[in-house]
């Protein structure tokens, strides 16, 4: 792996024990709040770890940004001019199902290569698209 970012990210948050029993892709978004430092976050129509969130984080989704993190079912590739206003360097996007099916991979593939996105991290369960300026553009695919 030859991004500090990504290992960080890996070790220090991806296989960082946790004792939520939730599915792989909620477990991402609850243990990325706190390595990201999340002070503002956009959830879209999950209320089960929305309520989560709240719970553990007392971190309330919230309707406008700008977002640390924004995390969505799989949609569309309007993902990113639907939030475009709405994100920063810094912000990610965690998106569910990246491979639920043919559309939701080819979505994924048109999102990691587009020019705003420097860092994508497939996950199997969702993806992770990363707003970095400082970064080289790089794809990573991590077991978890």
């Amino acid at each position: 792996m030859h991004s500090p970012f990504v290992y960080e990210f890996v070790t220090k948050c991806l296989y960082k024990k946790s004792n939520f029993r939730v599915s792989k892709s909620h477990q991402v978004v609850l243990k990325s709040i706190p390595f990201f430092s999340v002070k503002s976050i956009k959830i879209s129509k999950d209320f089960q770890i929305e309520n989560l969130i709240q719970k553990e984080f007392g971190l309330k989704a919230r309707q406008e940004g700008p977002f640390d993190l924004i995390y969505q079912h799989f949609s569309s590739v309007d993902v990113l001019s639907l939030h475009r206003e709405d994100i920063h360097n810094d912000s990610v996007i965690i998106i569910e199902n990246i491979h639920e099916n043919k559309d939701a991979r080819d979505i994924w593939e048109t999102l990691k290569q587009n020019e705003m996105i420097t860092v994508s991290i497939d996950l199997f369960y969702c993806g992770l698209l990363c707003f970095r300026e400082e970064q080289v553009k790089e794809h990573f695919k991590i077991r978890i």
